[in-house]
């Protein structure tokens, strides 16, 4: 455990850190000087509603609970964590492009009704023909030691120091098809990563600015992976 933790820790570091000049030079420019759109989505199942058994008891959350956005269910509700993702990294899905203007959208892919493997078009009617569509496939919290003392998020070595003492992380799975030209069929990318997070108090705060840090790391990660998959 303590090894994975240290792997997660230091991905997280290179997070921090600038990708490398030569890295920026060798990496391709599909979307050179274009105009480009992104579209950013959820797949969930928007209709299901759990139900209690032996093992299980569904609470639905109350109105206090909903209208908090430090609650739990608010810091892990999917379409909060789409976006709240930062442009940088969404932005840097497009490399090269003049500009990248991003939708984020509210409504949730039905998976029961279009499975990720379904999609096989665009999921708006945009005719830019520079586009693409991000879909966050799925998204859940890993607690392994919950007994862990809570750290202070940002004090004494922040989210790194934190994640050591937790071995807390989130995971994410993003999913991306693009369209660098009118023509053509889109250049799809699928990946699950995570990255750690500080074993902080939750509904608080600090857990939403942890998830938050931990979430916008999964997205560069994903954004790098993206890159290394493009052909040349």
């Amino acid at each position: 455990m303590i090894r994975r933790a240290a792997a997660l820790v230091l991905a997280l570091a290179g997070m921090a850190c600038a990708v490398p000049a030569a890295a920026q030079t060798a990496a391709p420019q599909p979307f050179a000087g274009m105009d480009c759109e992104l579209h950013v989505w959820t797949l969930g199942r928007p209709n299901f509603v759990p139900k209690s058994n032996a093992f299980f008891k569904y609470t639905p959350p109350t109105a206090e609970q909903l209208a908090d956005p430090n609650s739990t269910v608010n810091i892990f509700a999917p379409v909060k964590r789409t976006e709240a993702l930062g442009e940088e990294p969404l932005r840097a899905l497009f490399p090269g492009a003049a500009s990248v203007a991003i939708t984020h959208h509210a409504d949730v892919i039905d998976m029961d009704v279009t499975p990720i493997k379904a999609i096989k078009t665009r999921l708006t009617p945009s005719t830019a023909p520079c586009y693409g569509d991000l879909v966050l496939a799925n998204m859940y919290a890993i607690f392994p030691n919950p007994d862990a003392p809570y750290q202070q998020y940002g004090l004494g070595g922040g989210l790194i120091a934190s994640a050591i003492a937790g071995g807390d992380r989130l995971v994410m799975d993003f999913w991306l098809q693009q369209w660098p030209g009118a023509k053509g069929k889109p250049q799809v990318y699928r990946r699950k990563n995570d990255t750690p997070l500080p074993h902080v108090r939750p509904a608080s705060a600090e857990m939403a600015a942890a998830v938050k840090d931990s979430a916008d790391a999964n997205l560069a990660i994903f954004a790098e992976t993206v890159a290394a998959k493009r052909p040349r």
